[in-house]
Formats: structure tokens, C-alpha cells, sequence
């Protein structure tokens, strides 16, 4: 299983669920993301382990398409409707991730990294529904509502958002360009481009590649900050108090239990 923040939904592929004879419920819907759209289905799983994490009646979406990651193909993904009840420790420098459960009343909880941080406030999506991780991103004097993406391999922003940052694609000629895909079958044609200075809350990135990405977002947002800045960072996301915690520079996470 994948763990991507940027994932509203936690999914196991089609193929999967066929191999372990789940009985799906047609939801009469689709995921939509880059590059079209797949029909959805629904599960829901009596129990599940995940760890040392126990727990049941876990509500699965899934629909036939492939992930993939370094790694090779996988099954599925944690997606933030999942990740949203705890505080989420990305060691992506480690290559471990470790979840915390929220402590009820505590008045101001704190990631348990050692300084130096930086902090960025999350922000809310427009839908109320959507638990998914977002957080300002300014560039050039320009306010880009930006998705923290753990299961996007690079950061990139869409069309639109380019547009108001004075991006043309006809502009950028001279920049590699690539082919990007995602959930739906197309893959979209994207360009390799270096910013001007980046801030992220606490935190300013200069000269960092991004790939503009010739499609349209459908769902307000600008930019994917995706693992090229996570593996930079140690990152924590407290759902718990809204806010994106980045160690900078990143160091292994405390033997915490």
C-alpha cells in the first residue's frame, strides 16, 4: 500500500480486490485526476492491521487502474480520509512513516521532532468533506493553494496557476518537456521548469524544478508538493493542530512509542 496525502480516498486497485474475492458495490461514481477519470466501486473491510495498528470497518474505494511506485506495482493506497485521525510522521529521508494518535484534550500538541522547524499552516479544502493537506505557496508575490502530495513523485503546478504566475507554455520552449500521468489513462504533456524563490510558510526554496503540467485543475488547486520536496524535508502533518511541521535540515524521527 501507498501512502499519499494527496489521495482524498483510501483505494485498493481493481485487480486486487478481484484476487481476494471482495464483493464490491458499484458507487455510480469516478475518481478524477490527471489524465481522465476510472469508475469507482466500494468495500468495506471488517478489520484491518496495519503495523501495530489495529482496526475495523475500514471503508475502501476501488477502481481499475495501476498504481506504481520505485518500488515496482502495488496494490492500493492510504489516502487522507485515513491519515486524517492521527498526526502523520513522514520520514520520507528514512524511508519510514509512523502514525500518532490524537491525545483528547491535549491544548497544544507538538510534532516530536528536534528544532530546527519551520511551520506552514494547513488550510482548508472547498469542500468540507476533503481532509486532504493543503497549505499557501507563494510565488513571486503570488498566493498558490498548494496539495502536500506524498504519492505525486514531483512537485508540479497546473495550467491555470501558471497563467496567474505570467507562465506560458509557449514560453518555455527551451525547458525539457515530458509526458505526466496519474488516475486516468492520458498522460499530459508537462514542462521541467526552475522557479524563482519559493515560501512555504516558514520556509523559503529557491531554484527548485517543477513541471508546469498542460491540464487544467477541476478542483481549485494550483500546485502538487510532491516527494522531490517531502525526501528534502522531514516533514510532520498534525491534522490535530493544522499545521505542516518541516525539520530542515531533516533528521532520523525519535524512538517514540
Amino acid at each position: 500500500m501507498m501512502l499519499d496525502t494527496g489521495a482524498q480516498f483510501t483505494v485498493v486497485t481493481k485487480a486486487t480486490a478481484d484476487r481476494m474475492g471482495l464483493d464490491l458495490q458499484e458507487l455510480g461514481g469516478h475518481f478524477t485526476g490527471i489524465g481522465g477519470t476510472r469508475t469507482a466501486y466500494l468495500f468495506y473491510a471488517q478489520s484491518f492491521q496495519v503495523g501495530r495498528l489495529q482496526g475495523k470497518h475500514l471503508p475502501l474505494s476501488v477502481s481499475d487502474f495501476n498504481f506504481g511506485s520505485s518500488g515496482g506495482p502495488v496494490d492500493g493506497l492510504f489516502g487522507s480520509d485515513f491519515l486524517a485521525s492521527y498526526d502523520v510522521d513522514l520520514d520520507f529521508p528514512e524511508r519510514k512513516a509512523k502514525l500518532f494518535r490524537v491525545i483528547t484534550g491535549c491544548t497544544a500538541p507538538r510534532a516530536a521532532l528536534e528544532e530546527p522547524l519551520f511551520v506552514a499552516p494547513l488550510v482548508a479544502s472547498a469542500n468540507v468533506r476533503d481532509a486532504r493537506p493543503f497549505v499557501i505557496v507563494e510565488i513571486g508575490g503570488k498566493r498558490l493553494h498548494a496539495l502536500i502530495d506524498s504519492g505525486a513523485q514531483g512537485t508540479l503546478i497546473f495550467r491555470n496557476a501558471a497563467y496567474r504566475l505570467g507562465l506560458r507554455l509557449g514560453d518555455l520552449a527551451e525547458d525539457p518537456h515530458f509526458h505526466a500521468g496519474g488516475i486516468g489513462p492520458h498522460a499530459r504533456v508537462a514542462i521541467r521548469h526552475v522557479m524563482t524563490p519559493m515560501t512555504i510558510g516558514e520556509i523559503t526554496i529557491s531554484n527548485m524544478p517543477v513541471a508546469i503540467l498542460d491540464e487544467r485543475s477541476e478542483d481549485g488547486t494550483d500546485m502538487l508538493l510532491g516527494l522531490d520536496f517531502l525526501t528534502h524535508v522531514h516533514a510532520w502533518l498534525s491534522f490535530s493542530s493544522h499545521t505542516l511541521v518541516m525539520q530542515y535540515p531533516p533528521r532520523p524521527s525519535p524512538n517514540l512509542r
